[in-house]
């Protein structure tokens, strides 16, 4: 799970991603999250993808599309890579493209997923952490479940930027955890979070920070195993 694509596109995270995969070639590329040009959105990710070691890692991307024959698409995948934009509008979409269910079976079955700031918000049990106004509407918050915890992407503990006493996310976590109770996992920018067999690593030059109803957050740097 990744915080952010970042300028040039994943350079910031190409290793880790080229780890991740291994062998894996075929790379599946959703853009459902793009609300502006879904094409050139996933031409972006083939260039940098598809480039040759260091650069890139030397994958074969196809482009899932939610709305055009998705399913055939991910049956292809050796791995998948879930984009960025606005949340909503991806979980809504890959409801409407009755794709929910068939990537949950096959990550829980061994394909590697990848996500991108809204790719990782889906990567929980709801979306409802995500920074993105539901400019789509959505009514129904339930996403992926693929970690037992919801992600904050683009993590910022405080904003030079904001006037003194300003809501910080921290006070908003902290509302999230009134009503529900699944912890939280903010990734700062340039930062990554990998989890295989239910253990969480961080990667990347930043940090994350780990929220949990009751408990004081915490903070864990490159190299640590995160505990929710």
């Amino acid at each position: 799970m990744i915080s952010n694509s970042g300028k040039p596109f994943l350079e910031h995270c190409m290793g880790q991603i080229a780890a991740f995969l291994g062998p894996a070639r075929r790379v599946v590329f959703v853009t459902a999250a793009n609300l502006y040009d879904e094409p050139a959105y996933y031409e972006r990710a083939r260039a940098a993808l598809g480039a040759a070691p260091p650069a890139g890692c030397g994958a074969h991307v196809l482009h899932l599309r939610w709305d055009a024959d998705p399913l055939a698409v991910l049956e292809r995948a050796e791995a998948l890579f879930v984009g960025g934009g606005n949340t909503y509008a991806l979980l809504k979409r890959l409801q409407e493209g009755g794709l929910l269910d068939p990537i949950r079976t096959r990550v829980r079955t061994g394909l590697p997923y990848i996500g991108s700031s809204a790719g990782s918000n889906v990567a929980g049990p709801s979306v409802l952490t995500s920074n993105d106004w539901n400019v789509v509407g959505l009514t129904v918050f339930g996403a992926l479940a693929l970690v037992p915890f919801n992600i904050n992407p683009h993590y910022l503990e405080t904003d030079p930027a904001m006037a003194p006493g300003s809501e910080t996310r921290d006070e908003r976590i902290r509302e999230y955890h009134v009503v529900h109770s699944s912890p939280v996992v903010g990734i700062e920018e340039g930062t990554v979070l990998r989890v295989e067999d239910g253990v969480a690593i961080v990667l990347g030059r930043g940090r994350v920070k780990a929220f949990a109803r009751g408990r004081e957050p915490r903070w864990y740097r490159a190299g640590e195993r995160v505990e929710v």
